[in-house]
Protein backbone atom coordinates (compact mmCIF):
# COMPACT_ATOMS: atom_id res chain seq x y z
CA UNK A 1 0.00 0.00 0.00
CA UNK A 2 1.44 3.38 -1.03
CA UNK A 3 1.94 5.95 1.68
CA UNK A 4 0.57 9.45 1.46
CA UNK A 5 3.34 11.14 3.56
CA UNK A 6 0.84 13.81 4.66
CA UNK A 7 0.23 15.15 1.15
CA UNK A 8 -3.35 15.92 0.22
CA UNK A 9 -4.75 14.15 -2.82
CA UNK A 10 -7.67 16.59 -2.97
CA UNK A 11 -7.23 19.00 -5.89
CA UNK A 12 -7.00 22.66 -5.00
CA UNK A 13 -8.13 25.63 -7.04
CA UNK A 14 -5.79 26.02 -9.99
CA UNK A 15 -4.78 22.35 -10.35
CA UNK A 16 -6.63 22.06 -13.66
CA UNK A 17 -4.84 25.13 -14.96
CA UNK A 18 -1.46 23.79 -13.81
CA UNK A 19 -2.12 20.48 -15.54
CA UNK A 20 -3.22 22.26 -18.73
CA UNK A 21 -0.14 24.48 -18.75
CA UNK A 22 2.24 21.64 -17.82
CA UNK A 23 1.02 19.54 -20.74
CA UNK A 24 1.14 22.40 -23.21
CA UNK A 25 4.50 23.73 -22.02
CA UNK A 26 3.03 27.08 -20.97
CA UNK A 27 4.31 28.34 -17.61
CA UNK A 28 4.92 31.37 -15.42
CA UNK A 29 4.00 34.74 -16.85
CA UNK A 30 1.90 33.16 -19.61
CA UNK A 31 -0.30 31.56 -16.96
CA UNK A 32 -0.63 34.96 -15.27
CA UNK A 33 -1.52 36.45 -18.67
CA UNK A 34 -4.16 33.77 -19.17
CA UNK A 35 -5.73 34.58 -15.79
CA UNK A 36 -5.58 38.32 -16.50
CA UNK A 37 -7.21 37.77 -19.89
CA UNK A 38 -10.01 35.75 -18.33
CA UNK A 39 -10.58 38.51 -15.75
CA UNK A 40 -10.82 41.09 -18.54
CA UNK A 41 -13.42 38.99 -20.34
CA UNK A 42 -15.51 38.76 -17.16
CA UNK A 43 -15.22 42.51 -16.50
CA UNK A 44 -16.19 43.32 -20.11
CA UNK A 45 -19.26 41.11 -19.90
CA UNK A 46 -20.20 42.66 -16.57
CA UNK A 47 -19.94 46.17 -18.05
CA UNK A 48 -22.31 45.20 -20.84
CA UNK A 49 -24.68 43.54 -18.37
CA UNK A 50 -24.89 46.64 -16.12
CA UNK A 51 -25.58 49.13 -18.89
CA UNK A 52 -29.27 49.16 -17.98
CA UNK A 53 -32.21 47.27 -19.41
CA UNK A 54 -32.28 47.00 -23.18
CA UNK A 55 -34.77 49.21 -24.96
CA UNK A 56 -36.65 47.68 -27.88
CA UNK A 57 -35.49 49.01 -31.25
CA UNK A 58 -38.68 49.35 -33.30
CA UNK A 59 -36.89 50.94 -36.25
CA UNK A 60 -33.41 52.14 -37.14
CA UNK A 61 -34.54 55.77 -37.37
CA UNK A 62 -34.52 55.86 -33.57
CA UNK A 63 -30.74 55.29 -33.67
CA UNK A 64 -30.01 58.10 -36.14
CA UNK A 65 -27.17 60.38 -35.07
CA UNK A 66 -23.56 60.49 -33.95
CA UNK A 67 -22.20 57.95 -31.48
CA UNK A 68 -18.76 57.82 -29.79
CA UNK A 69 -16.90 55.21 -27.76
CA UNK A 70 -17.09 55.33 -23.98
CA UNK A 71 -13.48 54.32 -23.25
CA UNK A 72 -11.07 57.24 -23.11
CA UNK A 73 -8.44 55.86 -25.48
CA UNK A 74 -10.75 54.45 -28.14
CA UNK A 75 -11.19 56.21 -31.47
CA UNK A 76 -14.49 54.47 -32.22
CA UNK A 77 -17.17 56.78 -33.56
CA UNK A 78 -19.99 56.31 -36.06
CA UNK A 79 -22.75 58.31 -37.72
CA UNK A 80 -25.96 56.35 -38.24
CA UNK A 81 -28.26 57.53 -41.03
CA UNK A 82 -32.09 57.19 -40.97
CA UNK A 83 -31.93 54.13 -43.26
CA UNK A 84 -29.62 52.30 -40.79
CA UNK A 85 -26.45 52.66 -42.83
CA UNK A 86 -23.44 53.93 -40.93
CA UNK A 87 -19.88 55.09 -41.46
CA UNK A 88 -17.19 55.82 -38.95
CA UNK A 89 -13.97 54.76 -37.31
CA UNK A 90 -13.51 51.43 -35.53
CA UNK A 91 -11.72 51.19 -32.16
CA UNK A 92 -8.46 50.36 -33.94
CA UNK A 93 -8.66 53.56 -36.03
CA UNK A 94 -9.69 51.83 -39.27
CA UNK A 95 -12.57 53.28 -41.31
CA UNK A 96 -15.71 51.15 -41.15
CA UNK A 97 -19.11 51.12 -42.85
CA UNK A 98 -22.14 48.94 -42.48
CA UNK A 99 -25.86 48.68 -41.95
CA UNK A 100 -28.09 48.12 -38.93
CA UNK A 101 -31.36 46.24 -39.43
CA UNK A 102 -34.20 45.54 -37.02
CA UNK A 103 -36.69 42.71 -36.56
CA UNK A 104 -39.00 42.11 -33.63
CA UNK A 105 -37.55 44.91 -31.50
CA UNK A 106 -33.98 43.57 -31.86
CA UNK A 107 -31.18 44.94 -34.01
CA UNK A 108 -28.21 43.45 -35.78
CA UNK A 109 -25.35 44.92 -37.79
CA UNK A 110 -23.35 43.90 -40.82
CA UNK A 111 -20.15 45.85 -41.46
CA UNK A 112 -17.38 45.53 -44.00
CA UNK A 113 -15.47 43.27 -41.60
CA UNK A 114 -17.92 41.73 -39.11
CA UNK A 115 -21.51 41.12 -38.06
CA UNK A 116 -23.35 40.85 -34.75
CA UNK A 117 -26.00 42.31 -32.48
CA UNK A 118 -26.80 45.85 -31.40
CA UNK A 119 -28.49 46.66 -28.10
CA UNK A 120 -29.81 50.05 -27.00
CA UNK A 121 -30.07 51.11 -23.38
CA UNK A 122 -29.89 54.17 -21.16
CA UNK A 123 -27.18 54.81 -18.60
CA UNK A 124 -27.32 57.90 -16.40
CA UNK A 125 -29.93 59.36 -18.74
CA UNK A 126 -27.71 58.91 -21.83
CA UNK A 127 -28.50 56.69 -24.83
CA UNK A 128 -25.99 53.85 -25.19
CA UNK A 129 -25.42 51.36 -28.01
CA UNK A 130 -23.48 48.13 -27.59
CA UNK A 131 -22.23 46.36 -30.71
CA UNK A 132 -21.25 42.72 -30.02
CA UNK A 133 -19.54 40.73 -32.75
CA UNK A 134 -21.15 37.37 -33.53
CA UNK A 135 -17.75 35.67 -33.57
CA UNK A 136 -17.10 36.77 -29.97
CA UNK A 137 -13.96 38.70 -30.93
CA UNK A 138 -15.05 42.03 -29.51
CA UNK A 139 -17.63 44.59 -28.59
CA UNK A 140 -17.97 48.36 -28.57
CA UNK A 141 -20.00 50.55 -26.26
CA UNK A 142 -20.99 53.88 -27.76
CA UNK A 143 -22.81 56.93 -26.36
CA UNK A 144 -25.06 59.20 -28.42
CA UNK A 145 -23.43 62.60 -28.82
CA UNK A 146 -26.08 64.16 -31.13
Amino acid sequence: MAQNHGLSTTPVLGDAERVLFMHTGIRGSTMLGFRLGMCLVVVSLAAVAFAGPDKPIANVKSLTGDWRAMSGGSAAAIRIKPDGSYEGTAANGVKTAGKITTAGGKASFQSTTSAGTVTWSQEDGKDMLVFVRADGRGSAKLRRVK
